[in-house]
């Protein structure tokens, strides 16, 4: 298998981390490296990452990789066991992708000046984006004083995904956390997770505030 990705994209980072939660290893190809046609042939929507896979499969979007990884390697699968745990890690995991990692992505997109030259920026609205967080701050606070993790007793894609979020709102500049004691908890024991290292690599190389301590 091979992987192709760009370091600083979120969702190649996604991939990351979860290959270093389940101790999968799978040679990576940064897509700086390869000519556009190349690229184009790898990714005809010049999108990463990309999974390719000993039997010729090309496999895009972040989470459908981890899906493919999860149900092909032996181990603790990160996305639930039996129907009840899988519908709590799918309900967690897309509360967390829609309201925590697509504004904190989309903010940086839209108010960095590393972006600027890349797409029309509209930093207001982006703003306005990462303000609708707070509902689901909310309720995530609420279920992290009831339980471990947000599927329940161990950790799964949908902390994966959430702590992701967490990191670029915060990281960005798009939100200020005042955690409670139920998020601070999960912050901070989240956060030093060894397969988090991928996360606060980039955050210390970009000169961004890690999540490493709650």
């Amino acid at each position: 298998m091979r992987l192709y990705i760009r370091p600083i994209a979120p969702n190649a980072l996604k991939v990351l981390i979860f290959l270093a939660e389940r101790g999968i290893e799978v040679p990576t190809v940064d897509v700086g490296t390869l000519s556009p046609e190349e690229y184009g042939r790898v990714s005809p929507l010049r999108t990463v990452p990309v999974l390719e896979t000993e039997g010729g499969l090309s496999i895009t979007e972040s989470l459908t990789i981890c899906q493919y990884l999860d149900a092909v390697t032996p181990g603790t699968p990160l996305f639930g066991e039996g129907a009840e745990e899988r519908a709590l890690v799918a309900m967690w995991e897309r509360r967390a992708e829609l309201g925590l990692l697509a504004p904190g992505i989309e903010f940086g997109h839209h108010t960095q000046p590393m972006f600027a030259g890349m797409l029309a920026q509209f930093p207001d609205w982006a703003r306005g984006e990462a303000a609708k967080t707070a509902p689901l701050l909310a309720l995530v606070e609420e279920r992290l004083a009831q339980t471990r993790f947000l599927a329940g007793d161990r950790f799964t894609m949908a902390d994966l995904t959430a702590f992701l979020g967490f990191a670029g709102l915060v990281g960005w500049g798009a939100i200020r956390v005042s955690p409670g004691p139920g998020l601070g908890r999960w912050l901070g024991e989240v956060g030093a997770r060894p397969s988090m290292s991928p996360l606060h690599a980039l955050a210390a190389e970009m000169g961004l505030p890690s999540l490493r301590q709650p």
